[in-house]
């Protein structure tokens, strides 16, 4: 099997022309798992149904090309809230059996030091029923689920760099609702029981986004209010996996930890230049950021307004950290996130970037 990553820009939620332009090179019966992870610039308000739109086309993009199937191997988040510096713009990912591209499965040799290289798995929760949502069965079918991909993807729990979890907030058979935060905090820690990174004694109900000691390193989290059940993406670096692609991911002490983001970038395999810049962007095939704040809205010990001021704070986030990641990939074509809860340490966040091997064809634009 052979991971391919192509990113492409978009003119507005529901523009799914270049999407269709990067499904047209590939063969959609040798694509085994397909995965979106779309960033669009809706508001996030309550009754903002960009996300919504977005996910419909793609998936009427994906039907079109690969038919019911290809929509049935597929897995989709499309994220809200392009602010900043971001591009509105999406990745697609395909995991390709051999031969797909032209690759016969070839592994780079830059890209295998150090244990492999990217390998992708999926796995869904049964549908989750409006009195479980928030409760330790929403935990539990999280955890089982990231479980599952982790299998899907051949990987071992320690070889995972990152497990992608989206989680209803709605019931599926009752309006019962819990916040995009409770939502977030019971799918970061089923995936970190999953992962081996908690203990399951503390994994109970009280702890939800509250005991802020307790919480993933590997995960990346997002509540839907659209979907029914938990869905998983898990990505890490398997021994004879084909490509010439390697991931790396890491812990940001804060929203301006740009040494951190040059930590990972450098671990996965980028070069830097004196500055602190990528030397060459077009080998950053994604880099992906879970950011946050701290609890009583300080930053380093000062006072800031992310708690006070009328702009939520989630878009404060995502707006200082594109500007902190961008300076160091020089693009805007980066996939940030806001809400850590349960996710890093409070006021903390995750990086995960992933780079071709040196002298690799790059697909699509640069990241």
């Amino acid at each position: 099997m052979t991971v391919r990553i192509d990113s492409f820009d978009t003119a507005g939620p529901g523009d799914t022309a270049g999407l269709t332009d990067r499904l047209g090179a590939l063969d959609p019966g040798r694509v085994r798992r397909l995965a979106l992870l779309v960033k669009t610039e809706g508001n996030a308000d309550v009754n903002d149904f960009s996300r919504e739109l977005a996910a419909w086309r793609a998936e009427e993009a994906v039907l079109a090309h690969g038919g019911a199937s290809l929509l049935e191997r597929s897995v989709f988040l499309h994220s809200t809230g392009a602010e900043g510096a971001m591009t509105p713009f999406g990745y697609l990912i395909a995991d390709l059996t051999d031969d797909a591209d032209g690759t016969d499965g070839a592994v780079g040799t830059d890209a295998t030091e150090g244990g492999g290289t990217l390998a992708l798995g999926v796995g869904r929760s049964r549908i989750v029923r409006g009195g479980e949502i928030g409760s330790q069965q929403h935990v539990a079918l999280a955890e089982q689920a990231v479980t599952d991909a982790v299998a899907d993807a051949g990987l071992t729990p320690d070889q995972v760099a990152l497990a992608i979890v989206k989680t209803p907030l709605v019931g599926h058979d009752e309006p019962t609702r819990v916040t995009s935060a409770e939502a977030k905090a019971v799918g970061a820690l089923g995936a970190a029981l999953a992962l081996g990174e908690v203990e399951r004694s503390r994994v109970v109900s009280g702890a939800f986004g509250r005991d802020l000691t307790l919480f993933s390193r590997r995960s990346m989290v997002f509540s839907s209010s659209e979907a029914a059940r938990v869905e998983v993406l898990v990505l890490g670096n398997r021994p004879g996996a084909g490509g010439d692609l390697r991931i790396a991911s890491g812990l940001l002490d804060d929203v301006l930890d740009a040494p951190g983001i040059r930590r990972v970038l450098a671990a996965a395999g980028a070069g830097l230049t004196a500055d602190g810049t990528v030397a060459d962007p077009g080998r950053v095939a994604a880099l992906l950021v879970k950011a946050g704040h701290r609890h009583d809205g300080t930053l380093r010990g000062a006072r800031t307004t992310v708690l006070t001021s009328h702009i939520d704070p989630d878009k404060h986030i995502r707006t200082v950290m594109s500007g902190v990641a961008g300076s160091v990939l020089g693009t805007g074509r980066m996939f940030i996130s806001a809400n850590s809860v349960h996710q890093a340490h409070d006021g903390g966040g995750l990086c995960v970037a992933v780079v071709r091997a040196a002298g690799a064809a790059g697909t699509g634009e640069t990241a």
